[in-house]
């Protein structure tokens, strides 16, 4: 069975704890502590979060182009 680039996506999205589907698969709410916007910039932005799960992924095409 073939699944669209949409749920492949959720499904990298859930497997992702820097993502909110991840805590909301398990329902739960992110934990306080996890500051994504924080002052140094020490975490990664939510696009940069998402690019790397795609790049992790081999049924996405950014896995495939990451390794030309």
């Amino acid at each position: 069975m073939s699944r669209s680039q949409a749920d492949l996506d959720n499904h990298a999205n859930q497997m992702n704890p820097n993502n909110d589907a991840y805590w909301s698969s398990r329902g739960e709410d992110r934990p306080d502590d996890y500051d994504e916007d924080d002052d140094n910039n020490s975490q990664p932005s939510q696009a940069d979060l998402d690019n790397h799960a795609n790049q992790m992924n081999p049924n996405n095409d950014a896995y495939w182009s990451s390794r030309r």
